[in-house]
C-alpha cells in the first residue's frame, strides 16, 4: 500500500518564506514642515505678520523622482495660521524639492503653482527621504494665485522669515507585509492543529482494531 504523501513540509517552507519576505518591507513615516511669518488671506479673513505653518505627514516610500534633481511626495497638506486656526487644503498638494534651484517646500498640483518654498543651498543634496533640521532661507511663493482649503482660498501677499524641516518616526511594516505575516502565522497554526490531530486519529484507529 502506497504511503500517503503530506503537504506539511511544503507548507512549513512557505510559512518561512512568507516571514522572510515580510520582514524587510518597511516604510518610514516622515513629516515635512514649513513655517513662515506672513501676510495674506484665508477666504475673506486677512492675517498680518502671522505665523503660518504648512505640514504634511507621509512616508518615504512615496517619494518619486520624476526628473533629475527633483523629488516629490504627494499627500494631504494642513495649514495653521496663528491668528485664525487650522484647516486642510482641498487642492491636490505635494512636498517637493529641486536640487538645482535649490529649494524645498510645498506645491499645488491642482493649479500647478507653488504654495511656499524655502530657497537654501542646503537643499542641493536633499531628496525628501530623510530627516533634516530646520533650514532657514529665502521665501518663494506665488502672490497672484490662490490654493483652495476647507475654509476658502489661501493666498500669501508677503512673506518674511521662512524655514523648512523634516522629521521621521520609527519605520513600520507596510500593509502588504502585515498580510504576509498574518498568512504565515495562520499557516503555523494549521501545522500545529494537524500535528495535534494525528495522535488522536491514531488512538481512534488503535481502539477500533482492539474492538475487532
Amino acid at each position: 500500500m502506497r504511503k500517503p504523501t503530506t503537504f506539511l513540509p511544503a507548507l512549513a517552507l512557505g510559512v518561512a518564506g512568507a516571514i522572510s519576505v515580510a520582514a524587510p518591507s518597511l516604510a518610514t513615516p516622515i513629516t515635512y514642515t514649513e513655517t513662515a511669518t506672513a501676510t495674506g488671506f484665508l477666504g475673506v479673513t486677512q492675517f498680518t505678520s502671522a505665523t503660518v505653518t504648512l505640514a504634511m505627514t507621509n512616508n518615504t516610500t512615496n517619494v518619486t523622482n520624476p526628473s533629475t534633481g527633483i523629488y516629490n511626495n504627494v499627500g494631504a497638506l494642513t495649514l495653521s495660521i496663528s491668528s485664525i486656526g487650522v484647516t486642510t487644503f482641498t487642492d491636490a498638494t505635494q512636498a517637493a524639492v529641486s536640487q538645482s534651484v535649490p529649494d524645498a517646500g510645498f506645491g499645488d498640483l491642482t493649479t500647478g503653482e507653488a504654495i511656499l518654498f524655502t530657497k537654501s543651498s542646503t537643499f542641493s543634496t536633499y531628496n525628501l527621504e530623510s530627516a533634516i533640521a530646520s533650514v532657514s532661507g529665502t521665501p518663494a511663493f506665488n502672490s497672484t494665485t490662490s490654493s483652495q482649503t476647507n475654509d476658502g482660498a489661501f493666498i500669501l501677499t508677503t512673506v518674511g522669515s521662512v524655514s523648512f524641516a523634516a522629521t521621521t518616526s520609527p519605520a513600520v511594516p507596510e500593509p502588504s507585509s502585515f498580510a504576509l505575516l498574518a498568512a504565515a502565522l495562520a499557516g503555523l497554526g494549521l501545522i500545529r492543529r494537524r500535528m495535534k490531530s494525528r495522535p488522536q486519529a491514531a488512538a481512534v484507529r488503535d481502539d477500533r482494531r482492539n474492538r475487532d
